[in-house]
């Protein structure tokens, strides 16, 4: 328990930027609260051995036995432990606990061993603290041991152990479901909403072995009725009808680049507040690419993870507490941008330069009907692999190009960029070139901006380049220099750009309708006209939508609308800001603004039943089983 506390104390310290404003009152309410989920890991954790103690077996005082229960102390203690110092350095990618998606994440990585050899060398100083915590445990088990068996009758001794193991048992279960009442259910991550002022706080009161044990074989997700369905439909609906009016439609290729770590604070076109006005930011070609694109300044990612990207892109569902491929609704019949444009005559592929199947791209492009995948091994030059995550992304966006020109029009395709990834390496040729900045991932995006450069001026000139829309935004957002970027609206901000080479009504900054990567879908489809029913959760920003909103989980619900965010834990708000002029989240409107909050209150609440039920229900699409 102390070196769990520890670790907590040491997790804080090393991201102390993404938890501003607390004070020692709050931080010893936040201890405190750690201290039940503390005691729900370690003793799950420490099950068997607590069974092999407790047993009813006389041979557990023999001297081998015990050394055993010495090994198994120290070794399951020790990966519960490393869980914890992985979250010290990993929580500033995903902005949130580990949980046992992550294994699932990276299940289909083939290159585990040099992913884990980079950390532990980059990161040493974990490894340092993890190796002393070790220490501490291999030293407290030469001083706590069961002792000399007691001389008691065979009979005696069963029944003592037995009624001591029963009694033992029934702590185990107290304390792993919060206490001893009837009515406690058994405590859940959401539960560490009660110790904190914000929904990002509840990370410093969990600990990363909890959060993975919680969500082991979990459903996710528990049916909410806030309204009649018919009411929910009303406030919110998935379901979009083709307009009136609608102009025939228009088979334009459609082309969409997803940026690795592409943080908005990255851009220099839409910081230009920054540094007294100075800052330019890490990529040049983005800015000037923005003069000619259209550009939404408020634009927001759907999840923090790379695998939440695909599915808020290509499907419009974000991923709400949990990733969505890692859930069991992906066997749910889905919503497709890729199989809509198929049935309209486009041919549809997906690029990714990391061994095939690395993150569980290939499976789910493949289960939404992706026709074609293109990945390290299609491109066949290990020349040009980087060693970690996949082929340089200037060989391979020209890889791509040169592929796109062989296909047949109208086509959809969609490329992921690698280079930008921790450990933010850029070619040798290149060492120099780029800013270095004040973080690593700075010189890593201007090479991938380079690169980007370079597919642009490779494809104007290709005949099929003028009749195409280029879609240009991120996975997620990274790691943040500058506060703006360290709270839970600057978390999710990342570039969305539309690009029309020839269009010039796709042009302009829009600083009044909110954009999200769920919203690409349906915009993409809007803008071609397409002329029948669809299923998305996002909106069409080439036109008035009903609700100006976005929507993103951290820790709760944040609902966006207009130019305020909603923190809702799915019972109660607990945050209300004006993100547009509050840029730090300083000012906290909950209750001060009622009709404001009341009003945003109902549309989460329509929008959390319009998700979770038909999740549940497999009513993703205007098709059912």
């Amino acid at each position: 328990m102390t070196l769990f506390m520890v670790c907590r104390i040491v997790f804080y310290c090393l991201n102390a930027s993404y938890f501003p404003g607390i004070t020692i009152s709050h931080a010893f309410r936040l201890l405190g609260g750690g201290i039940r989920f503390d005691i729900v890991a370690v003793l799950y954790t420490n099950l068997l051995y607590i069974l092999l103690m407790t047993a009813p077996i006389t041979f557990k005082y023999r001297d081998g036995f015990q050394k055993f229960l010495d090994f198994l102390f120290v070794f399951t203690n020790s990966i519960a432990l490393a869980g914890n110092c992985m979250d010290f350095i990993y929580y500033r990618f995903t902005i949130k606990r580990t949980t046992w998606t992550v294994l699932k994440e990276f299940s289909n990585e083939d290159n585990m061993g040099s992913l884990f050899g980079g950390f532990v060398l980059r990161y040493w100083y974990v490894t340092v603290i993890w190796i002393l915590f070790v220490f501490v445990l291999v030293k407290v088990t030469k001083y706590v041991r069961a002792g000399a068996r007691p001389k008691l009758p065979v009979w005696a001794f069963f029944l003592v152990h037995t009624a001591a193991m029963g009694a033992v048992m029934l702590l185990f279960i107290a304390g792993v479901r919060g206490g001893f009442l009837h009515s406690t259910r058994p405590i859940t991550l959401s539960n560490a909403g009660e110790y904190v002022n914000k929904p990002k706080e509840m990370f410093l009161v969990l600990n990363t072995p909890f959060c993975i044990y919680k969500t082991i074989r979990r459903s996710d997700y528990e049916r909410v009725n806030y309204f009649s369905k018919e009411e929910a439909g009303r406030i919110f609906s998935p379901v979009h009808l083709p307009d009136t009016s609608q102009k025939p439609f228009r088979p334009k290729n459609v082309v969409i680049i997803i940026w690795e770590s592409f943080g908005k604070e990255m851009v220099g076109g839409y910081n230009h507040g920054l540094e007294n006005g100075t800052y330019k930011g890490y990529t040049p070609f983005i800015d000037s690419l923005m003069q000619h694109s259209k550009v939404n300044w408020y634009s927001f990612a759907n999840g923090v993870k790379s695998i939440e990207a695909i599915p808020s892109i290509l499907t419009s569902i974000p991923g709400i507490k949990e990733p969505f491929v890692t859930l069991r609704y992906t066997d749910n019949k889905l919503p497709s941008l890729p199989v809509i444009l198929q049935e309209k005559g486009y041919n549809t592929s997906f690029f990714h330069g990391a061994p095939n199947g690395s993150m569980g791209f290939k499976a789910f492009v493949n289960l939404i009907g992706v026709q074609k995948y293109y990945g390290k091994t299609e491109y066949a030059n290990d020349a040009d692999y980087d060693g970690i995550w996949g082929i340089w992304d200037e060989e391979f966006l020209q890889y791509w190009a040169t592929k796109m020109n062989t296909f047949q029009e109208p086509f959809l395709s969609t490329l992921f960029t690698v280079s930008s990834h921790d450990p933010y390496k850029v070619p040798e040729r290149y060492k120099g070139k780029f800013p270095k900045g004040t973080m690593p991932v700075n010189e890593s995006m201007g090479y991938s901006d380079y690169a980007i450069k370079k597919f642009f001026e490779r494809v104007k000139t290709m005949p099929w380049y003028q009749n195409t829309l280029f879609v240009i935004t991120a996975d997620h957002a990274t790691f943040a220099h500058y506060q703006e970027y360290k709270n839970s609206v600057g978390n999710f901000s990342i570039p969305i750009l539309f690009y029309a080479p020839g269009d010039s009504s796709i042009n302009g900054v829009d600083s009044t309708t909110l954009v999200q990567q769920i919203d690409i879908m349906p915009s993409v489809l809007g803008y071609l006209n397409y002329d029948k029913p669809f299923f998305a959760f996002g909106k069409n920003v080439f036109k008035k939508a009903p609700l100006n909103f976005a929507v993103n989980y951290d820790g709760g619900y944040q609902w966006f609308n207009g130019p305020y965010i909603l923190q809702f834990d799915g019972q109660k708000t607990v945050g209300l800001y004006n993100y547009q002029k509050d840029k730090l989240l300083k000012n906290n409107l909950a209750g001060k603004m009622p009709a404001i909050q009341q009003l945003m209150e109902v549309q989460v609440k329509a929008f959390a039943q319009q998700y979770i039920n038909r999740m549940l229900d497999d009513q993703l699409t205007l098709e059912t089983k």
